[in-house]
C-alpha cells in the first residue's frame, strides 16, 4: 500500500483551488511589496526675463503628424567611382620569363637562366619536355609544392 506524506495530503485541497481559479480571479492584481516610488517634479518659479536680460525659456514644440520631416536637408546622391575598381587580390601573380633552359627533360624539374642573367629552378608537372639550351619564354608563379629543384629561385610553371 502506498503512502503519502502528510503534508500532501493537505496541501492537495489547496492546489486545486489555485488551479480552478477563474481568470477574472487571476485579473484582479495583488500587492506583493512597496509600490515603485515614481520622481516627482518640482516646476521652477518663472523669471522675469528683463531682470536679468535673458530671454525666456520656450517650451519645447509638439510634434504632430503633419509636422515636416526632422530634417530638411536633401541627402547626397551617389556618384559612380573615379578609378576602376582593382583586381582580386586572391589572383596568383604570374609573370613571362624568357631565358635558356639549364636543365632540361620530361620534368617535372626545370632549370632556367633568364636574360636578366636569374637563375630559377622550376617546378612543371605538365610542362612536358623542355630540351636543355632551348631558348622559351614560361609563364612562371611562386612555387606551390615544396619541391626542391636545385639552386635557384624556386619557382612553378604555369599552364593555361
Amino acid at each position: 500500500m502506498l503512502t503519502t506524506p502528510r503534508a500532501l495530503v493537505l496541501l492537495l485541497p489547496l492546489l486545486t483551488m489555485v488551479a480552478c481559479a477563474s481568470p477574472r480571479d487571476a485579473a484582479t492584481p495583488v500587492e506583493v511589496g512597496p509600490t515603485p516610488l515614481t520622481p516627482t517634479v518640482t516646476p521652477t518659479p518663472p523669471t522675469d526675463p528683463s531682470a536679468s536680460g535673458a530671454t525666456a525659456p520656450s517650451a519645447p514644440p509638439s510634434l504632430s503628424v503633419t509636422d515636416p520631416p526632422l530634417s530638411s536637408t536633401v541627402p547626397p546622391t551617389m556618384r559612380p567611382p573615379v578609378a576602376k575598381p582593382s583586381p582580386p587580390s586572391d589572383r596568383r601573380q604570374t609573370d613571362l620569363v624568357s631565358g635558356t633552359i639549364t636543365k632540361g627533360g620530361t620534368g617535372p624539374c626545370y632549370r632556367l637562366v633568364s636574360e636578366d642573367g636569374i637563375e630559377y629552378a622550376l617546378h612543371g608537372p605538365d610542362a612536358g619536355e623542355l630540351r636543355t639550351g632551348s631558348f622559351v619564354t614560361l609563364r612562371i608563379g611562386p612555387a606551390r609544392a615544396r619541391i626542391s629543384c636545385g639552386p635557384g629561385l624556386a619557382r612553378s610553371i604555369v599552364s593555361e
